[in-house]
């Protein structure tokens, strides 16, 4: 018998299919090996997660220690974000698209967000839909600020030199259905410097 966590997830693959992008949600080894990159945020800093679903990535987020005040989760979709709420009362969620980041977010957090993990199903988009959402994620982001996003599509979902990106292939997470890859992207036009894990432990072993 499906969990309430499954009725969520397959009720709004069935509104939104394109904007939910998989037919299962992302397993707990994604969501782990995802949230191994995130450097944990200073005091005065911030982690966003885009497109958090049904909050399995959100729960590897705060078992990494993020804080809970330092997390902020952003989900277009009212049914997902209403059960976020629910499920993690002490994270700030807000019910929006991507693409307004920087009239949605908290003030005190422009310019202070270390890390933005996206589960946004890029490859679905348009080029301008996927300009958008960088141009947005620029606008709020530390100068030096990480993208992570995973993805079902062989190569990057993004194409980076179009959208002034750097990117880094992490590795795959075959214990995923379907298996997943991870890609870290900066702002091409400031100085790099990726996260410190250079070795993707893979979720299959």
């Amino acid at each position: 018998m499906l969990n309430n966590e499954n009725v969520i997830f397959f009720k709004s693959l069935l509104r939104a299919p394109l904007k939910t992008g998989a037919f299962f949600p992302s397993s707990k080894n994604l969501a782990s090996s995802i949230s191994s990159f995130v450097n944990l945020p200073e005091s005065d800093e911030y982690v966003i997660e885009l497109g958090a679903g049904t909050g399995r990535l959100t729960s590897a987020l705060l078992e990494r220690g993020i804080p809970c005040s330092q997390l902020i989760i952003l989900e277009m979709q009212p049914s997902l974000a209403k059960f976020l709420r629910k499920a993690f009362p002490l994270v700030t969620v807000i019910e929006g698209s991507a693409t307004d980041l920087l009239s949605l977010l908290p003030e005190k957090t422009i310019g202070n967000i270390k890390t933005i993990v996206s589960g946004i199903p890029m490859v679905n988009l348009r080029f301008h839909e996927q300009q958008q959402i960088i141009t947005a994620i620029k606008n709020v982001m530390k100068t030096n600020g990480a993208l992570l996003q995973f993805t079902y599509r062989p190569g990057s979902p993004l194409p980076s030199n179009k959208l002034a990106l750097n990117q880094r292939y992490l590795g795959h997470v075959l214990l995923n259905m379907p298996p997943a890859a991870i890609w870290e992207y900066k702002n091409s036009l400031h100085p790099i410097s990726f996260t410190a894990t250079e070795n993707f432990r893979r979720a299959s072993i």
